[in-house]
């Protein structure tokens, strides 16, 4: 690796755990995704080779709109009423928690649909099956003009990607069985494992593993995010042990620690899968790279380094 030296003390500064390293890390990262969206439109290259880079292109973008959202939280927010002219201010890590499990639900589907490991053929049948899921869970009772011909729309996609699956050989080497119970399958379910003549449906907390993060790093991220982003009793009680602990900056750094993994694997993610964003990542400077490349190394492997 170039400039080990550099990258090896960049390991030692994180190891050191000081909250302002991540704050300023999450800013970093920040910056280096957006900047490979904006130099690519400032260089009027905006076209994408099929329609999966492109939504690929849309997911990664989400994610970016995700993480600006839990930056602009970072710093507190203010509770105030007109009413009685009441004004306090307070860190809130719930609603964080909340927009960062919707930004590791996104990086997962990125991920699975550029993951660098697999050949286009299997990529594009995800991509197909991913589709048609979402289109057929929209499920419009048409009234108006305008939602039948929606649905008729909806139906003419449908039926395109359901012929582009029959057409990749992930789906043409099950076997007869196996097909005749795969579209029922993925009328419930679009993430698919293909092993040679079978598939499997998996969840995502599989997902995680297929995006290549560490065991034992993957195994609590998911259920964590959970608690907090639904009503589940548990939720409520970190709720309440947050005020009597006053907790809730260590709270944000721990979740702007996960965040910050989260999009540095995807920088890499877009570069494996995308060469039309390396020019930017090489204009990067020697530190940054070391950022992105730390993330990757010590949370995934050195399968995802990018060399320079």
């Amino acid at each position: 690796m170039k400039n080990s030296n550099h990258f090896f003390n960049f390991f030692i500064e994180m190891m050191a755990d000081i909250p302002e390293n991540h704050l300023s890390n999450f800013e970093d990262l920040l910056n280096i995704l957006l900047s490979m969206f904006s130099d690519r439109i400032k260089d009027n290259n905006v076209k994408f080779e099929n329609e999966r880079l492109y939504y690929l292109n849309l997911l990664s973008q989400k994610i970016l709109v995700h993480g600006f959202s839990i930056k602009s939280l970072t710093n507190g927010i203010t509770l105030e009423s007109s009413i009685n002219n009441f004004s306090t201010n307070m860190f809130e890590p719930f609603s964080i928690y909340s927009i960062e499990r919707t930004l590791i639900e996104n990086y997962l589907v990125q991920n699975y649909l550029s993951n660098s490991s697999e050949n286009e053929d299997t990529l594009d049948c995800r991509f197909a099956i991913w589709m048609r899921y979402g289109i057929n869970k929209r499920n419009i009772l048409p009234e108006s003009d305008e939602e039948k011909r929606v649905v008729e729309l909806d139906n003419k996609a449908i039926e395109n990607f359901e012929n582009q699956i029959k057409s990749k050989e992930c789906y043409k080497n099950l076997s007869q069985k196996k097909k005749e119970s795969f579209f029922k399958t993925i009328n419930k379910e679009w993430k698919i494992l293909f092993f040679e003549d079978k598939f499997k449906p998996i969840s995502w907390s599989e997902l995680i593993n297929e995006a290549g993060i560490k065991d034992g790093i993957n195994d609590k991220i998911y259920n964590f995010l959970s608690w907090h982003a639904h009503s589940q009793s548990i939720s409520i009680l970190q709720f309440k042990e947050m005020w009597d602990t006053n907790s809730e900056q260590e709270a944000i750094i721990q979740s702007i620690k996960k965040v910050n993994m989260f999009i540095a694997f995807l920088i890499a993610d877009i570069i494996l899968s995308n060469n039309d964003f390396e020019n930017t990542y090489y204009s990067l400077s020697e530190e940054h790279k070391n950022m992105v490349n730390y993330y990757n190394f010590s949370f995934r492997s050195d399968l995802y380094l990018i060399k320079s």
